[in-house]
């Protein structure tokens, strides 16, 4: 089993991972089909700053599509073993659709100084 886990907010890829409504956490088996999705509660500076990686990783997350999203953030997420992909946009059904169809391409606009969180 994969879960992948999106920032989300009106059941879309929130653009900036620290300022998420929530997160969608889609399960996946063998066959990479969806067996399950729910969503997982965005604590307030989401971001590097908080304990969401060991969360996430706990929740047994191992793969995090983002929008946009800080360096600082991916270093904790990547500490967690959470393989952090970003430049994603749209509704996650699709964003789902894309990865598992490898048609998609990086654009990693990496936060450089955000809000002093050393990205």
């Amino acid at each position: 089993m994969i879960k992948i886990a999106i920032p989300s907010k009106a059941n879309q890829v929130d653009s900036h991972f620290g300022h998420c409504e929530y997160f969608s956490i889609v399960e996946l088996n063998d066959q990479l089909e969806t067996t399950r999705q729910y969503t997982m509660n965005a604590t307030e500076n989401c971001g590097c700053k908080s304990n969401l990686a060991q969360d996430m990783a706990a929740e047994g997350v191992s793969i995090l599509l983002a929008g946009g999203i800080g360096q600082g953030a991916i270093n904790k997420l990547k500490s967690a073993n959470i393989e952090v992909l970003a430049g994603f946009s749209g509704a996650i059904e699709e964003v789902v659709e894309r990865w598992k169809n490898k048609d998609y391409q990086l654009d990693i606009s990496v936060c450089k100084d955000y809000y002093s969180c050393s990205h």
